[in-house]
């Protein structure tokens, strides 16, 4: 589900958003733990 998001990323934005995660697999940045949860929701999946 990750991987399927930060494609998309790369594929909207760019290198514009650092997609990097912290060791327990969050994402650092506020915005792309948003934009993920959003990217999410609109799938309808769960984020667990």
């Amino acid at each position: 589900m990750h991987k399927a998001f930060e494609i998309w990323v790369h594929q909207r934005y760019g290198n514009r958003y650092d997609i990097s995660r912290d060791q327990e697999g969050f994402y650092c940045r506020e915005v792309v733990k948003r934009m993920f949860e959003t990217w999410c929701h609109c799938r309808g999946l769960s984020m667990v």
